[in-house]
C-alpha cells in the first residue's frame, strides 16, 4: 500500500491526505479501528450467570480470528511494524487492547464477587497470561507442530484448565492426589 495508491482511489491528492494522516501507518491504524469495530469481536465483559460458557465463546471467537489466514497474517505483519514505532505502538495499546483488557478484569472481578471465580486479586496477570496462550500458539508455534489437536480440542483444554484453577471450591479431578 503507498498513499500515492490510497490518494488515486479517493480521488484526493497526496497531500489531502497527508493533512489528516501522518503516515500510512497511521492510516492503517484507522482503517484497521473502523474494520475492526465493525467485526465481531471477543467481548471480554463477561458479566452473566453463565460465566464460563460465555468465556469459552469469547476464546472461540478469538481463535476463530487468529486462525484465520489472512486475519493471521496481517495481524503478525501489524505486530513487527508496530515494535518499532514507539508512539504508533502506544496509540494501537490505547485504542484496541487496552479497553479490551480492562472489560476482561473487571469482568473477572465481577464474576469473583459473584462467587464463580474463587480469586480474582491477580485478574490482570491472568489476562495478561490467556492473551500471551493464545499468541504463543497462533505466532510461535508452527502450524505443523499444532496438528495433533484441533484448535477446538485446543481450546477446550484451555478453558477447562482455566476453570478448574479458577473456580471456588475444592478443584475437580479424578481423585488422583
Amino acid at each position: 500500500m503507498t498513499l500515492d495508491a490510497v490518494a488515486d482511489d479517493a480521488g484526493v491528492s497526496r497531500s489531502a491526505i497527508y493533512r489528516r494522516w501522518a503516515s500510512s501507518d497511521e492510516l492503517v491504524l484507522d482503517v484497521l479501528d473502523h474494520a475492526l469495530g465493525q467485526l465481531p469481536g471477543p467481548d471480554p465483559t463477561v458479566a452473566s450467570e453463565a460465566f464460563w460458557s460465555d468465556v469459552r465463546e469469547g476464546l472461540r471467537v478469538a481463535v476463530a480470528g487468529l486462525s484465520n489466514p489472512v486475519e493471521h497474517g496481517a495481524i503478525q505483519l501489524w505486530l513487527g511494524r508496530l515494535t518499532h514505532q514507539p508512539k504508533l505502538h502506544r496509540r494501537y495499546w490505547e485504542r484496541r487492547v487496552k479497553p479490551r483488557r480492562e472489560r476482561a478484569i473487571e469482568s473477572l472481578r465481577e464474576a469473583a464477587a459473584r462467587g464463580q471465580v474463587a480469586d480474582a486479586r491477580d485478574a490482570d496477570l491472568l489476562i495478561d497470561m490467556l492473551a500471551g496462550v493464545l499468541l504463543y500458539r497462533y505466532f510461535l508455534t508452527p502450524q505443523e507442530l499444532r496438528k495433533d489437536e484441533s484448535d477446538e480440542q485446543w481450546l477446550d483444554r484451555l478453558a477447562d484448565l482455566a476453570e478448574r484453577l479458577l473456580s471456588p471450591g475444592p478443584p475437580s479431578g479424578d481423585g488422583d492426589a
